[in-house]
């Protein structure tokens, strides 16, 4: 039995937001989206992701700071995360992983990119959902 794709998308921009959602759900991902962190860690409670496709720039607090909040949690802690950020010339792929994120995206990216990294992420040994944990 193949477990399912599932991602946590974090992104505050509506366009982009419809355009994931749309994209991922044609390749074969179920999605659930949060428009800002907080957001995020209500889904968390409620939705069990696969990876989770975090933009580094969302209201309430950025990436890192989500980052620093799932990472202290003994859950959420073990899903892999995957910074995307529209300014990746300021913030280094060296800085994410220091800070726990499992790998960086530039935007803008190619739909097949993205799948590529998610897909990399699921096959790395690690947690496939939070109910596996």
């Amino acid at each position: 039995m193949m477990t399912a794709k599932k991602v946590l998308v974090v992104e505050d921009c509506s366009d982009v937001f419809e355009l994931l959602q749309k994209g991922l759900a044609l390749l074969g991902w179920n999605v659930a989206l949060a428009r800002s962190g907080r957001e995020a860690l209500n889904k968390l409670a409620s939705d069990s992701p696969s990876v989770i496709l975090l933009d580094m720039r969302t209201p309430e607090m950025n990436g890192f700071e989500l980052m620093r909040i799932l990472k202290a949690h003994p859950v959420y802690g073990k899903i892999p995360i995957l910074a995307a950020g529209g300014y990746c010339g300021r913030i280094t792929r060296e800085q994410c992983l220091a800070a726990g994120f499992t790998d960086l995206i530039a935007k803008p990216f190619a739909f097949s990119e993205l799948e590529t990294h998610l897909t990399d992420l699921l096959s790395a040994g690690r947690p496939k959902t939070i109910d596996a944990l």
